[in-house]
């Protein structure tokens, strides 16, 4: 049997499981492909056909006469001959298993206009690199960083600060930032008659804004974890971002974790508007 013949019976053998969902032995592979070669037949299954075919049962993929497999989700982008064809016969690299962790989660987002977007990036990549958040870190009260990371006596500072780094390192990773579409009001409700009068003096009642959202997830173990990341999110991250829009009158914050809650920081002056438009009429 011709090599590609093999591989047109290995096509049909796999699209027909996938179809189906039924699951099959190796045995039963490699009578319908008619490897003759035990030998060849391993090496075909650890380089051609691993993440197409998996255990049953889960886990790491393993060659097992007496175990059943299954074809997986991958197939889906190799159902025709000539998308299969050309990934057997090619040089690929070696699959990565993925291994399943769970864990609890800690979620931040940040709700800014889209103006403040480029001042967010710069000052929030300037927090994923060691020097600048060492600086940040030598600026905490040393009482407080202390509570959540205790310092054996004997410790120099470079070696504390540097075991802080590393759980930062293991724990701020990223972030994400999308876009959505809102509209608010810019003073107190009012009616028709006395936004017409808001207008007349060229103030604006209902605006339409572009929101950037900024998006930090922390996954975490313990109670102690979730403390220590809390605390330097609030001082890493938090400062440095309401500084970075600091002319807006509100700026919010959703924390979705043990707690569901909102922060709001609102600019001392928010009356300001009432009591100018008070005037104006």
């Amino acid at each position: 049997m011709a090599k590609t013949d093999t591989q047109r019976a290995a096509h049909a053998f796999l699209l027909g499981h996938f179809l189906s969902g039924r699951p099959f032995t190796l045995q039963e592979f490699r009578e319908a492909t008619g490897w003759d070669k035990p030998g060849t037949f391993n090496t075909y299954l650890r380089k051609q056909y691993r993440g197409l075919i998996a255990n049953v049962e889960g886990g790491s993929f393993r060659i097992s006469y007496t175990a059943r497999y299954r074809v997986t989700e991958t197939f889906r982008k190799l159902t025709e001959w000539a998308q299969f064809r050309r990934h057997v016969t090619q040089v690929r690299t070696v699959l990565t298993e993925h291994e399943r962790t769970k864990s609890k989660v800690l979620i931040y987002e940040f709700l800014m206009p889209l103006t403040h977007e480029t001042q967010l990036r710069i000052t929030l990549d300037t927090l994923f690199f060691k020097d600048t958040i060492l600086a940040k870190l030598r600026n905490i009260n040393s009482s407080q960083l202390e509570n959540h990371f205790p310092r054996p006596a004997a410790l120099s500072d470079d070696d504390y600060f540097e075991q802080i780094i590393d759980f930062i390192g293991d724990n701020f990773v990223g972030y994400s930032i999308s876009h959505v579409d809102g509209r608010f009001r810019a003073v107190a409700i009012r009616s028709y008659d006395e936004v017409a009068t808001l207008q007349e003096c060229g103030r604006r009642y209902l605006i339409d804004e572009t929101t950037a959202v900024t998006r930090f997830i922390f996954p975490y173990d313990d109670d102690d974890d979730l403390e220590a990341i809390s605390f330097l999110f609030e001082e890493l991250f938090v400062e440095s971002m309401i500084e970075a829009a600091s002319e807006e009158k509100q700026i919010w914050m959703l924390e979705i974790g043990p707690e569901q809650r909102v922060h709001i920081w609102e600019a001392e002056d928010g009356d300001e508007d009432e009591e100018t438009f008070e005037e104006e009429k």
